[in-house]
């Protein structure tokens, strides 16, 4: 996927805010994050967004679950968490390249998506929160600083004081 958005992409720009998937709408297009961060949001009962993940720089950003395998309407919305910069193509485009050069590999990306949401999900379970915000730091030291204590809080499951307590512990 990597190597045909690579060879086959369009360089776009995305503002803060910017909505890259939109939910309740099929996502258009795949690609890999070339400068700054996404988040992934969803909308709760109260109206207001959670954030249920990120992708930061050199990371592939679809909706591969709603858009992506079964080419119906996102469940989320995939938001610029600052300026960010995109190469992109068609998502009906690489489906198509897929399914010609490489037969069954659908199937395998839709298992390794469902692997990948159960363990996120007993996650949940088996880390507290202070875990959970040291493995992220762990793995993005670099974007870290620039995502808002809110979206972190909001994709832990804390409030952004809690938040804050656990990073003043953490700093002592």
């Amino acid at each position: 996927m990597r190597g045909y958005c690579m060879a086959n992409g369009k360089s776009v720009r995305y503002a803060k805010g910017d909505r890259f998937v939109e939910e309740g709408q099929i996502g258009r297009y795949v690609g890999f994050v070339t400068s700054g961060y996404f988040k992934y949001c969803v909308l709760t009962a109260k109206g207001d967004y959670a954030v249920t993940g990120f992708t930061f720089k050199d990371e592939c950003i679809v909706d591969f679950t709603q858009s992506f395998l079964f080419d119906k309407p996102s469940k989320i919305s995939i938001v610029a968490g600052c300026n960010a910069e995109v190469l992109q193509v068609p998502l009906k485009q690489l489906r198509d390249y897929i399914s010609e050069a490489v037969p069954g590999l659908i199937s395998h990306i839709s298992a390794v998506c469902l692997e990948e949401a159960y363990s996120r999900y007993l996650r949940l379970y088996q880390k507290t929160p202070t875990e959970r915000y040291l493995e992220l730091v762990e793995k993005y030291p670099e974007f870290i600083e620039q995502v808002t204590l809110r979206d972190i809080a909001s994709y832990l499951l804390v409030t952004p004081i809690y938040l804050s307590r656990i990073r003043k512990k953490l700093g002592k």
